[in-house]
Formats: C-alpha cells, sequence, structure tokens
C-alpha cells in the first residue's frame, strides 16, 4: 500500500474514531438526563460520557500528529470502524424514539463499551512510534473501567430487592 493510500486509511480512520466517541458521550449524556430520577444510574452515565470525551480527545491528538508519526491501518479496521459508526447511528436514532429500560441500556452500553475496547486495542497496536503506542496502549487499558463499572451496576440491577422485617 502507498504512504499516501495509507495516510489516507489512517486519517479516515481516526476520524470516524473521534466521531463514534462523540457519539457515545452524546448517547450516555442522554442516557444521565432520561435516568436522571435514579442518581446512581445518572452519575455513572455521566462518568462514562466523560471517559468517552476523553477517548475523543486522544483520537484528536493521534488526528493531529499523523504526519509527525507512522501508524498503518488496515482496510479491515476501517471497514469495522464504520460499520461502529453506523450502527450506533441507527441505534441512537431507535432510542430517541424508544426509551429504553434501564437494563436494556446498562447492557447495550456494557456491548458497546466491549467493543470500543477492542477498537482501541486494535488502533494502538498499529503505531510505530513508541510513546503514540503507548498512550493508546493507555487509552484501551482505562476503557475496562467503564465496562466494569457498568456491568457491576448490570448485577446490582438485577439483584432481588432484600426484605427487611
Amino acid at each position: 500500500m502507498s504512504d499516501t493510500n495509507n495516510t489516507i486509511i489512517s486519517k479516515n480512520f481516526l476520524e470516524i474514531c473521534v466521531q463514534i466517541e462523540e457519539r457515545c458521550t452524546a448517547l450516555y449524556d442522554f442516557y444521565s438526563d432520561i435516568y436522571e430520577d435514579i442518581p446512581d444510574a445518572s452519575f455513572l452515565w455521566n462518568k462514562t460520557a466523560r471517559a468517552n470525551e476523553n477517548h475523543q480527545k486522544q483520537f484528536e491528538l493521534a488526528l493531529r500528529l499523523l504526519s509527525e508519526t507512522e501508524f498503518e491501518v488496515s482496510k479491515a479496521s476501517l471497514s469495522r470502524a464504520y460499520t461502529i459508526q453506523t450502527n450506533l447511528i441507527q441505534f441512537m436514532e431507535y432510542i430517541k424514539n424508544n426509551k429504553p429500560g434501564i437494563l436494556t441500556a446498562v447492557s447495550k452500553a456494557v456491548e458497546l463499551e466491549e467493543i470500543l475496547a477492542e477498537l482501541h486495542v486494535q488502533s494502538s497496536l498499529n503505531f510505530k512510534d513508541k510513546s503514540m503506542h503507548n498512550l493508546f496502549k493507555a487509552m484501551s487499558k482505562t476503557d475496562y473501567d467503564p465496562v466494569a463499572a457498568l456491568r457491576l451496576y448490570w448485577t446490582i440491577l438485577y439483584l432481588p430487592e432484600c426484605e427487611i422485617n
């Protein structure tokens, strides 16, 4: 693959990742608003939204530094990012008209965050520059914090209510 073609693919990939993170932030802010009557849920959604904002900024940084570092993206990774973006757009349109139950919202968020974590891990492996590689590797490690928090909350929601005598 030519350097120009690789640069175009890498740029497109990073731009799509920025847009995905921006949409995820909007999704979680939306959830924070619609579940504001459940303080724990609203807090969790807000925290997850801020984590996605941070990821968006990291992808924006990588985009700005693209001309200064070697970064390779396979066509398959670019295609995967497009698919995630398309599915996310469709999902967001659906939930705007069909408020999901809290359990559904949390389980779908877990699925989404796991997919994004995988995408971040794939992208971190393609930086030739060690500092950029380490940045994205660190980002992929932080992806598991929202997943763990969402999974824990999902488990708590499934626990039966205890009766106190």
